[in-house]
């Protein structure tokens, strides 16, 4: 399998991994706030990946550069980007949080263009920009539809300033180090670092909270699922460029919306421009794909 095949591969399987755990964020929304989750999956992952990191360990890895690119990738992923996004899922919803979250290809696309040198080709541009349309058409609201608050649709954004920053610290760090693992373990060590040193300074009704409960049960599958999908997200970057592998990625609203029609009927209520919305941010997956195969 080539590379480009590859860099497929791993981008879809994280999509359908981002769309699963949503809908449990979704789900564990009423045992506990989003900081909480956050914190949970970062404390239940941690052990896991330093462990494999430990095992796999090679001396080539040891690089300050890298290693600090990976940190920051903390700081922008888990603690900003992580937190705003289970924020938005339970004000917003999944069908509506997860479209607009796949504005990061735009996000992601600038950047990379800017700073890492990457030069897309009109396709790779012209998919992400129908990812961009498509979301443009779930922030419609008609009019008595009282089930969210457009004036929350901020949060959203807000993670996608934050994955997309964290996306660049952490292809400079593959650069440097091309190890997915590492990658990750350091980015979640230094997340939950990050997220512990600032929960006291939270609002007292945003701070986390670790006391025993079912949210343990809810988040810890969140993070877990959440820790593969980021695994994924590292191997897709691995074998592709970003503005390939982060439109691809964000086809998670397709699944998300298959998956909250199936199973979240109770909490999720889809419109016309959701689904509208959604075909225009899996065309654009599609032309990406079709381009680079």
């Amino acid at each position: 399998m080539s590379e480009s095949h590859l860099a497929i591969v791993f981008s879809l399987s994280t999509a359908v991994m981002a769309a699963s755990f949503s809908l449990i964020v979704r789900r564990g929304q009423r045992y506990g706030n989003a900081a909480t989750g956050v914190l949970i999956g970062l404390i239940v992952s941690t052990p896991w990946l330093a462990a494999i990191t430990l095992w796999l360990w090679e001396p080539g890895w040891w690089n300050p550069r890298a290693l600090l690119l990976f940190v920051g990738s903390g700081l922008a992923g888990p603690v900003l980007g992580r937190v705003f996004m289970y924020l938005s899922i339970h004000n917003l919803g999944v069908s509506r949080s997860m479209p607009l979250m796949a504005t990061n290809p735009v996000f992601t696309a600038v950047l990379a263009y800017s700073i890492l040198g990457e030069r897309p080709g009109p396709y790779i541009w012209a998919g992400t920009l129908l990812v961009a349309s498509g979301c443009a058409a779930i922030t419609m609201k008609s009019k008595g539809d009282s089930s969210w608050n457009r004036r929350l649709v901020w949060m959203p954004f807000a993670a996608v300033a934050g994955f997309a920053i964290s996306n660049i610290f952490r292809k400079a760090g593959m650069l440097a180090v091309p190890s997915p693992i590492l990658g990750i373990t350091i980015t979640t060590l230094s997340g939950l670092v990050f997220l512990l040193i600032l929960g006291p300074f939270m609002p007292a009704e945003r701070r986390p909270n670790l006391r025993p409960g079912k949210a343990w049960y809810f988040y810890g599958v969140c993070g877990t699922i959440n820790t593969i999908a980021f695994l994924s997200h590292f191997a897709a970057i691995r074998y592709g460029d970003l503005t390939v592998v982060s439109p691809l990625s964000s086809t998670a609203p397709f699944f998300a919306l298959v998956l909250s029609w199936i199973f979240m009927r109770d909490l999720e209520r889809l419109t016309a421009w959701i689904v509208a919305g959604t075909a225009f941010i899996v065309s654009g997956g599609a032309i990406i794909a079709w381009r680079i195969l």
